[in-house]
C-alpha cells in the first residue's frame, strides 16, 4: 500500500511542487497586502525559493512565443515566396509573349514594305504546315481559292523565291518549295548574266543546270530569277552560288546554289495573284 502511494506520489511530485509554490505565492500575496512595504525572513525565503521558477516559466512562454512567432512568419515567408513566383512566371510569359508580337509584326513591316514596293498583286499568307512524309518538300498556307488564289501562282518572301503553289482548297494551298526537285526556276547569275535552270536537290539546297562549261561562274554570285519561265518576276532573288564544278567530258557545269530563303525559319510569305502570262492565253 505504500508503495503505491510513494509511486503516485512520484508522479505527481511537479504537480505537488507548482501547487505548494503556488500556495506560498498566495500567501506572500496576502502578506504583502496586509504590509506592502514590509517584509519578514518567511516572505524573502519563499521569494529566493519560487523566483528560479518563475524565471523558468517567463523563459518558456518566451521560447514559445518566439517559436510561434518564427512558424507565423515562415508561413508568411512562403506564401510570399509563392505570390512572387507566380508573378515572375507571369512576367516571363508576358516578355515571351511581347517578344513573339514584335518579331511578327517586324516580319509583317517587311512584308508590307515589300507589297508596297513590288509592281504586281501580292496577298499576305501564313505557313501552317509542313510535308513530314520526305516526299517532298511542301508548305501549306492559310489562303486558298476564296482568297484569289490558283494553281501555278508564284509565291516570294522578303528574302526571295519561295516557290509555287501546287493546289488549292477553298482555305488552304499546297505550296511546292525551290529546294523540290519536281520544282523550276528559270534563272540566271547576276553578275555575268550566263542562263540556266534552278531546281532543288530535294534537301536545302538547288542546282543550277544547263549552265554551259565556258560560261562564268564563281562561288558567291548571286541568282536571281530571269522572267523566262512567266511565273517569277525578273530579277528577283533565288540565292548565291555555293559551288561550280566542271567535269570532262560533261558539257554542263555542276552549281550548287544556297537559296535566299531560310526555309526552318519561314512563317509568312506572299502570293503573286496574277497566274502565268502562258495560262492567261490559254485560258477561256
Amino acid at each position: 500500500m505504500m508503495a503505491k502511494v510513494f509511486t503516485i506520489l512520484e508522479r505527481y511530485r511537479y504537480a505537488a511542487l507548482f501547487l505548494t509554490l503556488l500556495g506560498v505565492a498566495a500567501a506572500m500575496l496576502f502578506s504583502w497586502a496586509e504590509k506592502p512595504f514590509e517584509s519578514d525572513p518567511l516572505q524573502r525565503t519563499l521569494l529566493e525559493l519560487s523566483g528560479p521558477f518563475q524565471k523558468g516559466i517567463t523563459k518558456g512562454m518566451e521560447f514559445l512565443e518566439g517559436v510561434w512567432q518564427r512558424y507565423v512568419y515562415l508561413v508568411h515567408e512562403e506564401e510570399e515566396n509563392r505570390l512572387l513566383r507566380e508573378i515572375i512566371e507571369e512576367m516571363k510569359q508576358e516578355r515571351v509573349e511581347l517578344l513573339e508580337f514584335r518579331g511578327e509584326n517586324e516580319r509583317l513591316r517587311s512584308l508590307l514594305g515589300f507589297k508596297q514596293t513590288f509592281p504586281k498583286p501580292l496577298l499576305p499568307a501564313e505557313i501552317i504546315g509542313r510535308d513530314l512524309s520526305g516526299w517532298f518538300q511542301t508548305a501549306v498556307i492559310d489562303r486558298g481559292t476564296r482568297d484569289g488564289i490558283s494553281e501555278g501562282m508564284a509565291v516570294l518572301s522578303v528574302q526571295g523565291v519561295v516557290g509555287q503553289v501546287m493546289e488549292s482548297s477553298k482555305g488552304f494551298s499546297r505550296v511546292l518549295l525551290i529546294t523540290d526537285p519536281n520544282n523550276s526556276v528559270a534563272a540566271l547569275i547576276q553578275r555575268s548574266r550566263a542562263r540556266g535552270i534552278v531546281a532543288g536537290d530535294g534537301h536545302q539546297l538547288c542546282r543550277l543546270q544547263y549552265l554551259h562549261r565556258s560560261e562564268d561562274v564563281k562561288p558567291g554570285d548571286l541568282v536571281v530569277a530571269s522572267g523566262l519561265d512567266r511565273v517569277f518576276p525578273k530579277g528577283i532573288l533565288i540565292g548565291t552560288v555555293l559551288s561550280a564544278e566542271t567535269r570532262d567530258p560533261e558539257i554542263f557545269q555542276r552549281v550548287a546554289v544556297k537559296p535566299s530563303v531560310d526555309f526552318s525559319k519561314l512563317e509568312e510569305v506572299m502570293v503573286l495573284c496574277e497566274l502565268p502570262e502562258t495560262e492567261e492565253l490559254d485560258g477561256p
